[in-house]
C-alpha cells in the first residue's frame, strides 16, 4: 500500500481472517470509511481511477445487517464484475436502508495489484457503536 493508513483506520489482527477498525464523526462517514478500509485490504487505493459511477440502494433489518449488506454488495461487484472502488458517498442512511454513489473502475492487472481476496463480510466480532467522539465499527472479513 503506497499511501499511509489514515488516522481513522486500524487493521485488526484476527486468526485466519482480516479486519478493520474504523472511526467517523457520523454514520454516513462511518459506512463510507468502512468501504474504503475494506478495499484498502484488497488493493492500493492510489491506483484506482474514479472514472465509473454506480448508484447503490440497500435495505436490511438493522444497522449491523446493513453494514454487512453494504460491504458484501461492494465485494460482490468486485468479484463478479472485476470492479475496484475508491470513493464512497453515502447519500442517505437510516437504521434499515442506505443509498450511495460509488466511484471506481474495472480491474486492470497492469496497474492494480490484488493483495487479498475477501470471501465474505462477517458478523463475527462486529462492533458498531456510537461513542463520545462519534461512531466506531469493527468488521472482520473471511479471506
Amino acid at each position: 500500500m503506497s499511501r499511509e493508513t489514515p488516522v481513522w483506520l486500524n487493521f485488526v489482527d484476527h486468526t485466519g481472517d482480516a479486519g478493520i477498525w474504523v472511526r467517523a464523526g457520523d454514520l454516513k462517514e462511518l459506512f463510507a470509511r468502512a468501504a474504503w478500509g475494506m478495499f484498502s485490504l484488497v488493493t492500493d487505493m492510489d491506483a484506482i481511477r474514479l472514472v465509473d459511477v454506480d448508484d447503490i440502494e440497500l435495505e436490511a433489518t438493522d444497522r449491523y445487517s446493513l453494514m454487512v449488506r453494504w460491504l458484501s454488495e461492494l465485494n460482490y461487484r468486485h468479484v463478479t464484475e472485476n470492479r475496484l472502488f475508491g470513493k464512497f458517498e453515502i447519500i442517505d442512511i437510516d437504521e434499515e436502508s442506505l443509498a450511495a454513489v460509488v466511484r471506481g473502475e474495472r480491474l486492470d492487472p497492469a496497474r492494480h495489484q490484488i493483495f487479498t481476496e475477501i470471501k465474505a463480510v462477517t458478523f463475527h466480532g462486529m462492533r458498531l457503536e456510537r461513542g463520545q467522539k462519534g461512531w466506531e465499527a469493527q468488521i472482520i472479513f473471511d479471506v
